[in-house]
């Protein structure tokens, strides 16, 4: 018999940094609230583009969030991950 040994997934690379971490719970935070465009998201937390959209791909891959289809300008990201897109 072989006896059954939990494995313990580890985490590849350094642990993200706090100020991230903070980013994605203040983008989260948001995006609860009500589906917003990327654009919403930098005007309402002073953020840059890029790094909101670091977030928005680091929430997304975690299942936290998604991106509805539409025009470039107006896609939406919501929390509500397994109902329609808004």
């Amino acid at each position: 018999m072989h006896s059954v040994q939990q494995e313990t997934k580890r985490r590849r690379g350094r642990p993200r940094p706090s100020e991230a971490v903070r980013r994605d719970e203040t983008v989260l935070s948001l995006l609860k609230s009500a589906p917003h465009t990327r654009n919403q998201i930098c005007q309402a937390t002073g953020l840059a583009t890029s790094i909101v959209y670091l977030s928005l791909d680091r929430l997304r891959r975690q299942g936290l969030v998604k991106l509805c289809q539409g025009p470039a300008a107006d896609r939406l990201w919501s929390t509500d991950v397994d109902g329609p897109c808004p």
